[in-house]
């Protein structure tokens, strides 16, 4: 069973917290939250959620600064983050956009479009995972491959290449096993062998 996507809500007024809290979990999310910045960067270090809501006017620590943070941590630098704000949209966006967040919603918030952008931004992410995930298999293949080529290399300058290559990879039984014999008939019957 998959278990549904976490979501963090940061907002410091707390009717704006379980208004979202309420209307996200009823819809089957996840939802974590925080009354301030600080209280944020830890619940995402701790909870690991998969979207942030943060409002950008907190006492304290700013949601412009909370999402820096974010952007500057290498765990959490493309962890999706939505800017909630009351204040001028054009001035927010820019400043927004500066901060490393990935969308906006004004207040009051309209539910239609908030969840619209709650589910395209945790698409862009499961991509974006999935595209990592890809890559860290990719780069395990290659690896692997790799060494088998320096296995080969180092195999041929003792076997001939047919050989060394059936050897790595283990296309026959035992491919010296004929080899094996041949070699222990001719060194029975040398003379003097101990001394050879």
């Amino acid at each position: 069973m998959n278990t549904p996507p976490r979501l963090l809500v940061v907002d410091d007024t707390p009717a704006n917290l379980k208004l979202l809290a309420d209307l996200l979990g009823a819809k089957g999310y996840g939802v974590v939250t925080a009354a301030a910045g600080p209280e944020a960067l830890e619940k995402v270090e701790k909870e690991r959620p998969d979207l942030v809501l943060l409002d950008v006017m907190m006492p304290g620590m700013s949601g412009y600064e909370v999402c820096k943070k974010l952007r500057e941590n290498p765990a959490t630098a493309t962890l999706p983050v939505v800017m909630v704000t009351a204040l001028d949209p054009a001035q927010e966006r820019v400043k927004g956009i500066e901060a490393g967040a990935d969308d906006f919603l004004m207040k009051p918030i309209n539910q239609q479009e908030l969840l619209a952008r709650v589910r395209s931004l945790l698409r862009i992410k499961a991509l974006h995972d999935e595209l990592t995930e890809w890559n860290r298999t990719l780069e395990l293949r290659v690896q692997e491959q790799v060494a088998q080529l320096e296995r080969l290399d180092r195999l041929k300058r003792f076997f001939s290449p047919q050989l060394a290559e059936m050897i790595v990879s283990g296309d026959a039984e035992d491919p010296l096993k004929s080899h094996r014999r041949e070699v222990t008939v001719v060194f029975l019957d040398l003379r003097g062998f101990t001394a050879f």
